[in-house]
């Protein structure tokens, strides 16, 4: 059992690191481009961050343990509001914005709706996790336009502060090599859970909505606590935003495409709604301000629960 927890304690650090540096490229790459730090965060550094959550479902589905996959997915998702979020609104000066915000919270709401009637109407999958993926992409495109949108209204500020910045002279190759370590590191965090799972008669399920959506999740807090050093605190709801939509909608129309079973019980989609609902009420009352940090212990307190209801 000790030899387990070192090789997943190893497969964390190694996916871990390698998506930090992965995100942190990635930022410098997108601010040379001149987008708004909201949009970097709900695209570029979101699939950064989801990279984890999508090497541990692939890996799942090849080794058919698809009750991990979907774990990790909806398990995430609950994570990044109810851990993720405070640790933001507990650390530093989180201040909600007034636009663009509100919208995306919007897109995520309407993405969770989606991702739950996929599971439970009886179609040919393919289509369904098509659609699932096409939808991730249009996504994108349309926080591109977002973000064009932004260079000349209320970003406009912003950007003619700018500095001029440098990236390593060979970012591609750079990349591949982060990308590989998020691959190995997802692999040995996978094949650790599922010889925690025999050991403890603890089924994937669980331990993907648990200990591998925890685990799965620190690069989005990893991120949280960057981006407020760093005074990008808008990084920090956009990464939650997209994380949680890429996570649905990209990740989950892959795992559709292999999967033709709903794993997840009931009281876990209602975890996944409640969360949700009031990550989108936090964002539409606090409009323009600080959420307070009674929010940040109240959620947390309710992570709590979450993880020893499990």
């Amino acid at each position: 059992m000790t030899w387990i927890i070192f090789k997943f304690c190893i497969g964390l650090v190694v996916l871990l690191f390698s998506t930090q540096r992965l995100v942190v490229l990635a930022e410098k790459v997108s601010r040379i481009i001149k987008i708004s730090p909201l949009i970097v965060g709900i695209t570029i550094v979101a699939i950064g961050t989801s990279i984890p959550e999508l090497t541990v479902s692939l890996i799942s589905i090849l080794k058919h343990d698809p009750g991990l996959a979907m774990g990790n997915i909806v398990g995430s998702n609950i994570v990044n509001i109810l851990m993720v979020l405070p640790v933001g609104i507990l650390i530093g000066k989180l201040r909600i914005g007034t636009t663009k915000t509100q919208k995306n919270a919007f897109i995520l709401l309407g993405a969770t709706i989606i991702f739950f009637l996929v599971q439970f109407i009886n179609t040919v999958k393919t289509i369904t996790g098509s659609i699932l993926i096409g939808l991730s992409i249009l996504i994108s495109y349309i926080e591109y336009e977002f973000g064009i949108l932004g260079r000349t209204h209320e970003d406009q500020n912003r950007f003619t502060k700018t500095t001029k910045e440098n990236i390593c002279s060979n970012p591609l190759i750079w990349g591949i090599f982060l990308i590989l370590g998020i691959i190995i590191g997802g692999i040995l965090v996978v094949d650790s859970v599922e010889v925690i799972s025999t050991i403890t008669g603890i089924s994937t399920t669980v331990l993907g909505l648990t200990l591998t959506a925890v685990a799965t999740s620190l690069p989005e807090l990893l991120t949280t606590i960057y981006s407020q050093k760093d005074h990008q605190e808008k990084i920090t709801v956009g990464n939650i935003i997209g994380s949680n939509i890429y996570n649905l909608l990209l990740i989950g129309g892959i795992l559709t495409l292999f999967s033709s079973n709903n794993m997840i019980q009931i009281k876990e989609w209602i975890w996944l709604g409640i969360a949700t609902l009031g990550f989108v009420a936090i964002l539409k009352y606090y409009k323009g301000k600080k959420p307070p940090r009674i929010i940040g212990l109240i959620l947390l307190v309710i992570f709590f629960v979450y993880i020893f209801t499990q």
